[in-house]
């Protein structure tokens, strides 16, 4: 590891205190920003869902699901209002609980697997980053 990895803006502040923060201004601008972020951090764990048509060259994020193991979370703008979030529970392939979350409950959860794996990954390092520019 580089020496510089410990003074990096988002290792200081946390995964999750450095979405949080990104979280409390526009958050279909956050939700557009966390899409790009995790498709690069987490690429085998995330999916992405765009609205738009076959023309619009600017497609909006509708909807970002993570599988973490036993737990998928999404994180979908509505359309109007606040994003909203949810958890289901996994287990070997069929979902047992979907609850509503807090966005901030995600966020944590998944700043947990996107931590454990950036001390190992320069591209999580560098996706991190460009998040919290």
């Amino acid at each position: 590891m580089s020496d510089d990895f410990e003074q990096q803006e988002w290792v200081k502040l946390g995964v999750a205190a450095a979405l949080a923060k990104q979280y409390s201004g526009d958050q279909r601008v956050f939700l557009q920003r966390l899409a790009d972020m995790l498709s690069a951090a987490l690429p085998n764990e995330t999916t992405v869902e765009r609205t738009g048509g076959l023309f619009v060259r600017h497609k909006t994020v509708k909807r970002i699901n993570v599988n973490l193991g036993n737990d998928r979370y999404a994180l979908w703008d509505p359309g109007y209002g606040n994003l909203e979030s949810s958890r289901v529970k996994v287990v070997r392939g069929i979902a047992l609980k979907t609850e509503s979350i807090t966005v901030p409950q995600m966020l944590e959860a998944i700043s947990e697997a996107i931590e454990a794996r950036a001390q190992n990954s320069q591209a999580i390092r560098d996706a991190l980053a460009e998040l919290v520019d």
